[in-house]
């Protein structure tokens, strides 16, 4: 579950509070800043690996048949320009090669893709997808269950609406890098998928 850690009256902290508190914490624990409030992240499912990473190798696949200079990452931290409170981790977000590599957050994206967990609440998604839209640069909000066949797809280009895919056979396009899979393929090697069926 996230733990919230309020530091302040108001029980929020600014993105310089929450670089000194999450200073002090052991290096093995993973943190977030979601409006203001810390939250510590509970170890990821083997399924939720498992699609994060089907996930990120095939967009990196796509990039490379391309040649395109974008490459995903799994578990990074992000920063929105002008928002002080904020300091997610994503499970998985598309940087270009002028990324800082020796930076803890990248404040430039071009998706944001995550993975629903037992800990996610309502309230700390929808948090977290109006900021990464409103991120100048960003294309793409993806929203994968981990337990059921089931994605949503928030793209720039379609005026953040948001298309719902529910079935294996449904394709998961994104068209600005001619990425299209099947969902079958994003759930390859769970309980949903088992076999190489994809």
């Amino acid at each position: 579950m996230n733990t919230p850690f309020p530091v302040r009256q108001d029980g929020r902290f600014t993105v310089e509070e929450y670089l000194a508190f999450i200073g002090t914490r052991p290096e093995e624990e993973r943190w977030q800043l979601i409006e203001g409030v810390a939250m510590m992240l509970p170890p990821p499912t083997l399924r939720h690996q498992r699609i994060a990473s089907n996930l990120a190798r095939l967009l990196n696949r796509q990039f490379e048949a391309r040649r395109l200079e974008l490459y995903a990452y799994q578990e990074v931290g992000l920063s929105v320009p002008q928002v002080d409170n904020f300091r997610p981790e994503a499970d998985v977000a598309v940087l270009d090669s002028s990324v800082d590599m020796d930076a803890p957050y990248a404040d430039r994206f071009y998706l944001v893709a995550e993975i629903l967990s037992d800990s996610n609440t309502d309230k700390d998604i929808a948090a977290k997808r109006v900021r990464y839209v409103q991120h100048p640069d960003n294309l793409y909000f993806l929203l994968i269950e981990q337990r059921e066949v089931r994605a949503e797809v928030w793209a720039r280009a379609a005026g953040w609406a948001p298309v719902v895919l529910d079935r294996l056979d449904a394709v998961l396009e994104l068209p600005e890098w001619g990425f299209a899979v099947q969902l079958a393929g994003l759930y390859l090697g769970t309980p949903l998928v088992p076999s190489a069926r994809a």
